[in-house]
């Protein structure tokens, strides 16, 4: 089962996958003593080709563009090339660009650091446990390269994630990402990123998808929860804003004439929520419904009286929310 993004499922390059699965590497060695000097010249030339061609074990640079020698910075396992692709892993992904090796070992360097933060505030967990399997990170150069990976959908977007799940446990992760004149540093890896990470809690039982892309929405960069901030206005202006209970009961995404409204009120009521108590806290209320139903898990982790006073309370917060424009 693949559990898609914020556009849906996903389709990879079926090709890349099959031929990164393929590909494997291993250094040559040996302690023999060769007693020819024939033999000595082709293990000389064996040991530089050796040298030449296996992946090396570097440390990832830093912004200044020196060696990095701090203990926190992630260490990159293997570096090697694939066709046009620059590829490396370090503990928890395998990132493939089209650029440049410096390329793929800034954004591996950024995704570990990216991880470890959105592990410790939606999980709690500060100690990192290690992938397996590694997610994917695959930086499109092109739109062309990025809408062949990500499928219908790849022309509005600049990222995507995909999660492939067999009998509960996660067996596939994937990001998508396009370089070609975006930030996605900013503007989209956080966002892919955290629909990854939450993926560890949720793996056998998906999050609906208002609190999955309401939790991705706040790792989006201000300007862009901004705009989700004026859908949400507009929503409410116009009266196609849903009601709480016609929210929580949202198993996938609305038709796409409410997109708006649909985003602009999940990142709003999950903001809500999170800032009763914690991240943390949010994820815990999310699990606790599925067990309880939202009613018994509003009262127990936030003392809310049921879904209908959710909605008035959350209506109260936004001040330009008018109770009477109730939506579907």
């Amino acid at each position: 089962m693949w559990l898609g993004s914020s556009r849906g499922h996903i389709f990879p390059s079926a090709c890349l996958l099959r031929s990164l699965g393929r590909l494997t590497y291993r250094r040559c060695g040996g302690n023999g003593v060769m007693r020819n000097p024939t033999g000595l010249y082709i293990t000389l030339a064996l040991i530089v080709l050796s040298y030449a061609f296996a992946p090396q074990s570097v440390l990832a640079q830093c912004d200044r563009g020196t060696v990095c020698t701090c203990p926190n910075c992630p260490h990159v396992d293997r570096t090697y090339r694939q066709g046009r692709w620059f590829i490396l892993e370090t503990a928890n992904f395998q990132v493939c660009c089209e650029r440049s090796q410096s390329s793929a070992t800034h954004l591996a360097r950024h995704a570990e650091t990216l991880r470890n933060t959105l592990r410790a505030k939606w999980l709690g967990k500060d100690t990192p446990d290690a992938w397996n399997p590694l997610c994917q990170i695959v930086l499109h150069g092109s739109r062309r390269s990025y809408i062949e990976a990500v499928g219908r959908g790849g022309d509005r977007t600049v990222g995507s994630s995909s999660i492939k799940t067999s009998k509960g446990r996660i067996v596939a992760r994937r990001i998508d990402l396009l370089e070609a004149d975006t930030d996605f540093l900013n503007a989209a890896l956080p966002h892919e990123l955290t629909h990854v990470v939450l993926s560890e809690k949720f793996a056998s039982d998906p999050l609906p998808r208002w609190a999955d892309e309401g939790i991705a929405i706040l790792a989006d960069p201000q300007a862009k929860q901004g705009r989700h901030r004026n859908d949400l206005r507009i929503a409410y202006s116009n009266g196609t804003a849903f009601h709480a209970a016609a929210l929580l009961a949202m198993e996938d995404y609305p038709r796409p004439d409410r997109f708006g409204a649909f985003y602009g009120q999940s990142a709003s009521l999950t903001a809500f929520l999170v800032g009763r108590k914690s991240p943390a806290q949010f994820v815990a209320f999310m699990e606790r419904a599925r067990l309880e139903g939202y009613d018994s898990a509003l009262q127990g982790c936030y003392e809310i009286d049921g879904i209908g006073e959710l909605d008035r309370q959350w209506r109260q917060d936004l001040d330009f929310a008018d109770s009477s424009h109730n939506g579907g």
